[in-house]
């Protein structure tokens, strides 16, 4: 079993993810979706290599990775590349090519979690701003994947 703290769009809100860096400290994986990537960074020191992240638009691109985590495939991403704010067809599409079990996206800043054609699809949200400051919680174990958005308390 492995767990994974996942967030998105910290847009430098150091003092949201300061309170779950415990939580952070204690998972085997934190993976960061991009828009200000280079937050997480900052916690190398505490973190070390359980830092998985990818670039959003905000820092200049949008890329995808696949990881496999207890045989869930999975694939990150920020989401601004296929117009996420818009719809999720392409998103979906890019998905089933992909042929993952998961996918991890950010960008909208609005935490959602969903099914299409038995891949799960979470947003964990955002962690700055006026939006509700949320995070995933996910465990992975032989196979299968269970997640859980949490809000952020002020």
């Amino acid at each position: 079993m492995k767990t994974a703290v996942i967030l998105s769009d910290t847009h430098g809100n150091f003092s949201a993810i300061e309170k779950i860096l415990p939580i952070m400290q204690e998972s085997d994986f934190v993976i960061h979706l991009g828009d200000f990537q280079r937050d997480i960074f900052a916690y190398e020191k505490e973190l070390g290599k359980k830092i998985i992240s990818v670039k959003g638009n905000c820092d200049g691109g949008g890329e995808d990775r696949i990881l496999e985590i207890e045989k869930v495939k999975i694939l990150i991403t920020h989401g601004n590349k296929y117009s996420v704010k818009s719809n999720m067809l392409n998103l979906i599409y890019v998905a089933k090519e992909k042929g993952v079990n998961a996918v991890f996206y950010g960008h909208t800043h609005v935490s959602d979690t969903f099914k299409q054609d038995g891949i799960l699809f979470v947003n964990p949200g955002c962690m700055s701003g006026f939006y509700e400051k949320t995070y995933c919680y996910a465990v992975f174990h032989d196979g299968k994947v269970t997640t859980k958005n949490v809000e952020v308390r002020d």
